[in-house]
């Protein structure tokens, strides 16, 4: 920035080649016009500009259910300003451009509460799933009566978690079967994971994929 005072361009105000005059009170001045910034095109940079809208689009999504509330309490126990924080602290990453999403690794729960040994998945139903685990009830991380919770996301909803109702299913049960809505979806990730009774406190989760025959 440079001041124009005495200059024939005194008083003047406008671009002139790669510089831009204006004014400012009585003064007037000159300045280098900046360089034009191209859009970012390459794949990496694409993806990397569609992490955060990605994560805030899914995160919207969890307006009014119990799954954010879930984020607020995971938030206190990591010791994050928010739910919106933790979720995108743990989940940005993994969103990318054309609509990239690495399901396997999302995460919508934690807490002090334990998850069971030795959690398994069996598909005997296209819409329905089988869950075999351990019962590891032994301290007030992993009581009796913890309670089994599951969300899912379809692939025809690709950015919108539901969380089904309840399973009826407590730890100590180790097993449960899990039937999934009817409708067009053709695959669907599952987030399993256990909450106190006083849906105080939950476990983190663990993930399975189910794809209809």
């Amino acid at each position: 920035m440079a001041s124009l005072k005495d200059s024939l361009l005194d008083g003047m105000s406008g671009k002139l080649d790669k510089y831009i005059i204006y004014r400012v009170g009585n003064e007037t001045f000159i300045r280098k016009r900046p360089k034009k910034v191209s859009n970012p095109k390459s794949e990496k940079q694409q993806m990397q500009r569609a992490k955060l809208p990605g994560a805030q689009t899914m995160y919207k999504a969890l307006e009014g259910s119990l799954l954010k509330e879930i984020c607020n309490l995971a938030a206190r126990y990591n010791e994050k300003r928010s739910g919106y924080h933790w979720f995108l602290g743990k989940n940005m990453n993994l969103f990318g451009a054309n609509n990239y999403i690495d399901y396997s690794r999302l995460e919508f729960s934690d807490g002090s509460q334990q998850l069971p040994f030795g959690t398994t998945m069996k598909q005997p139903q296209p819409n329905a799933v089988e869950l075999h685990w351990t019962d590891n009830s032994s301290s007030i991380t992993a009581q009796s009566t913890d309670r089994l919770m599951v969300a899912v996301i379809f692939d025809n909803e690709p950015y919108t978690p539901v969380l089904l109702e309840d399973t009826n299913t407590l730890r100590k049960d180790g097993y449960a079967r899990v039937t999934l809505p009817e409708g067009e979806w053709q695959t669907a990730h599952l987030y399993c994971f256990f909450g106190r009774d006083d849906l105080k406190n939950f476990s983190p989760g663990i993930h399975f994929q189910v794809t209809k025959s």
